[in-house]
């Protein structure tokens, strides 16, 4: 089981400023993308089909929607959904409101997988996340959105 105390921090000196806060975000995102790859083995998933299961469950999105989620490309999108398709795992057909675009929703089959992954990737995301309190996980979220919102801006 994973220690889920409060961890330390990093022991190397980092920059002043912004130029901290950007390397600590794409540390964090590299550690949390390194252990939830570990915990997807189990259960046959990458990382990126998981994102991309995780953005269909709640209903059917098209291409370009994926794509703007997910900050890929259409071609490295299309490689990602090629393979959720042969799985089963999603079905692409043609967007019924533009027949120029495509639909993409999740299958049954993927439905299941996704609920395994879940727990498979449940006790990574207690153990990054779990020290912090209840205020503390929204305000992050909320910083998160931020940070996103602003990139686009941009």
């Amino acid at each position: 089981m994973l220690d889920s105390a409060r961890p330390s921090w990093p022991t190397v000196p980092l920059p002043a400023g912004h130029v901290a806060t950007g390397l600590l975000l794409q540390m964090a995102h590299r550690a949390a993308r390194c252990h939830l790859a570990s915990a997807l083995q189990s259960v046959e998933m990458d990382v990126r089909h998981f994102g991309i299961l995780q953005f269909l469950v709640h209903g059917g999105l098209t291409q370009r929607q994926l794509t703007d989620l997910a900050g890929v490309d259409k071609s490295t999108l299309v490689r990602i959904i090629d393979r959720l398709e042969h799985d089963q795992l999603a079905q692409r057909t043609r967007n019924p409101h533009d027949r120029r675009s495509f639909h993409v929703t999740i299958t049954e089959t993927g439905r299941q997988r996704l609920a395994a992954a879940n727990a498979a990737a449940g006790e990574i995301i207690e153990h990054l996340f779990g020290w912090l309190g209840e205020r503390e996980r929204c305000q992050l979220h909320q910083a998160l959105l931020g940070i996103i919102q602003a990139s686009r801006a941009v």
